[in-house]
């Protein structure tokens, strides 16, 4: 009959679009999940490495904390010669500029800040630590990014999946009422998955 005919066409376009779509949410899956799992050990390294610059400004501050308090026993005692030997050859360079700062405060009467609590200084050393740490968390954040999509497309599937199973099962059944509502079943599963593709970037 005409009507059924009808059916049976619109059963194997909504087969068509729901193969397609099952298809291509799989693949959009596999490559968010692959984007997914290269920022997590983009995120992982980026943490090691972050760790290592930590541990050396940390040493780098015990370093110059330590040679501070030589330097300023030696300034007491007016000891220039130590004083130039550790300009010149213990201090590092860059911590030079806080050293003559340092000489600066004292030499105007003013106690100088405790190195630790020189928040410019300490900034300076920690600064390749911080900025490591939070590429490493933005990496992270776009890798868990990068899941949340690939989840939605597995969901995404999972309902051009629904379409399929109603769309094939239409021929099994005679009766024309029951065709018409598995088809309508098929055509929502395939709308609401279709909204969903809407709002998930595409990898």
């Amino acid at each position: 009959m005409r009507g059924d005919r009808m059916l049976e066409v619109l059963a194997v376009m909504l087969l068509g679009v729901a193969t397609v779509g099952s298809a291509w949410c799989g693949y959009q899956a596999s490559k968010w999940n692959g984007q997914e799992s290269e920022l997590a050990r983009e995120s992982s390294d980026l943490l090691v490495d972050s760790t290592r610059l930590f541990t050396l400004a940390t040493q780098a501050v015990a370093y110059d904390a330590s040679l501070v308090t030589q330097y300023a026993q030696a300034y007491q005692e007016e000891n220039t010669i130590l004083m130039e030997f550790y300009r010149a050859s213990l201090m590092r360079p860059a911590f030079l500029p806080v050293i003559d700062a340092w000489e600066a405060e004292v030499r105007a009467g003013r106690a100088p800040a405790n190195l630790l609590s020189d928040e410019a200084y300490l900034d300076a050393q920690y600064a390749d630590f911080q900025a490591t740490q939070a590429e490493a968390q933005a990496a992270s954040a776009a890798g868990q990014e990068a899941g949340d999509n690939a989840d939605a497309y597995v969901l995404t599937t999972l309902m051009f999946a629904v379409a399929l199973f109603f769309a094939g099962v239409t021929s099994s059944f005679r009766f024309r009422s029951v065709r018409i509502v598995l088809l309508i079943g098929a055509v929502l599963a395939i709308a609401l998955a279709a909204a969903r593709l809407v709002d998930v970037p595409i990898a």
